[in-house]
């Protein structure tokens, strides 16, 4: 690698950890840094391209399914269907090993396939099954782990606004990476129920006896009254899954439509929908999405500046010279990955990286693009509960009385575990992620 290139490296990645040291939001130390490296460490005038970047940057029509999936998670929150389906899952799951702490997962699984992200699954369901599980005796630093991991399958299981990302800054397509993601996901969420499992087994005392299945048919009357309270979310899935996977709509337009169902069972079924609530609501989207928006210019502005200085290049070139393995390297950037998401919120991390790596792995190294961008994902999700600033250890912290962290920080280490054994699985056998969008058009 020219020592050159070695220079600006050393300067864009100090700056830009400078800036955030200094508590700058990432997004304008993302835009700051490449501001820096592409009118000081550039050649030529650049006035122009940060011009036409900005504005370019945001016209696109596949970003506009991010606002409306963040509509559609805000509403159904709000609107209480949460509670109805921790309450179906709970009839289903609780006479098998671990009971009710399954219910957390398959819960959070699903409610994930709806809101598309990590924070309102965790809300949603954290909030409503961790009272339960108290009551019923379930020891704390388990159930604190499931809800807190559980809510990590809200970025992996479509929609997924971590793909939206993803697919916005690589020009991949977010529907495939919506249906690369459900094998994964149920992959991962098996993982983490067969956790609960084997705790069940070895720690009797961490949960109370198990409820039975009851005489006759009483179990499958009991699915059908769990059917009955998740239909809601049923329907939205089949909406989203069915119009994008079958052709009839983008997930651009699935995502609207999505929307409306939910504002509609919100007003009409859940019967919560008021003009304040709805004004609340938007409120929320609006300042989460113009908050993503500024990250996505920030990110293409940086990765636009590594180009111009033709640093991914010479970062593939000085890859590809490696006598190793590329199996090797994919270890060692997994490693990066694990140490920088102890350092960095989950949606930083794939927008600061994305520009750097995406060239090595694809380009470079050969993997496929939606492979690497599940992969990716499950990364970001591992960051979301690895202390000190896994942001998804505090939403659990807070929702859940905030008491002892350290009790959480146990109790989700299990589960970081079953995702790095979902990675390893990914690697070996990549068609995991790979079979479905070989198999769909979209």
């Amino acid at each position: 690698m020219e020592i050159e290139i070695l220079h600006y490296i050393i300067i864009i990645i100090g700056l830009l950890f400078l800036l955030m040291a200094t508590g700058t939001w990432i997004s304008f130390a993302l835009y700051g840094t490449a501001i820096f490296a592409l009118m000081f460490l550039g050649r030529g005038n650049m006035h122009g391209i940060l011009g036409s970047l900005l504005f370019n940057s945001l016209e696109s029509y596949t970003l506009v399914s991010l606002p409306l999936f963040v509509l559609m998670g805000n509403i159904l929150i709000k609107s209480g269907c949460s509670e109805s389906l921790f309450r179906g899952v709970k009839k289903i799951l609780s006479p098998f090993p671990g009971g009710m702490l399954h219910a957390n997962i398959l819960a959070c699984s699903i409610f994930a396939a709806c809101s598309g992200s990590s924070t309102a699954t965790t809300v949603a369901i954290g909030g409503v099954s961790y009272p339960e599980l108290k009551k019923h005796g379930y020891a704390r630093g388990i159930t604190l782990g499931s809800i807190c991991a559980g809510g990590t399958l809200g970025i992996l299981i479509p929609p997924s606004i971590m793909m939206i990302l993803y697919g916005s800054l690589t020009g991949n397509s977010i529907g495939k990476l919506f249906i690369a993601g459900i094998f994964p996901g149920i992959l991962l969420a098996g993982l983490f129920m067969s956790w609960i499992v084997i705790a069940s087994i070895l720690h009797r005392d961490w949960m109370p006896k198990r409820n039975s299945f009851g005489k006759g048919f009483s179990y499958f009357f009991d699915i059908l009254s769990a059917l009955l309270d998740m239909w809601p979310v049923i329907l939205i899935i089949s909406g989203i899954m069915v119009s994008i996977y079958g052709g009839y709509a983008t997930p651009t337009e699935a995502a609207a439509v999505a929307a409306v169902i939910a504002f509609l069972l919100g007003t009409f079924y859940y019967r919560k929908m008021t003009v304040k609530l709805f004004a609340e609501i938007i409120q929320e989207t609006l300042f989460l999405n113009a908050l993503l928006m500024i990250s996505v210019v920030g990110a293409r502005a940086l990765g636009m500046g590594l180009s111009i200085l033709n640093i991914p290049r010479e970062l593939s070139l000085f890859v590809n010279s490696l006598p190793v393995s590329i199996y090797v390297i994919w270890a060692l950037i997994v490693v990066i990955y694990i140490i920088l998401g102890c350092l960095v919120d989950g949606i930083d991390l794939l927008i600061i990286s994305t520009p750097v790596f995406y060239p090595v792995m694809v380009n470079s190294l050969g993997f496929d693009p939606i492979w690497f961008g599940v992969v990716l994902t499950l990364l970001v999700e591992m960051s979301l509960i690895t202390p000190p600033v896994g942001f998804n250890l505090f939403v659990t912290h807070s929702i859940t009385g905030g008491k002892n962290l350290e009790d959480t920080i146990k109790g989700v280490f299990p589960f970081v575990i079953a995702m790095l054994v979902c990675i390893i699985l990914l690697t070996i056998f990549p068609g995991i992620a790979t079979y479905l969008p070989s198999i769909t058009g979209r």
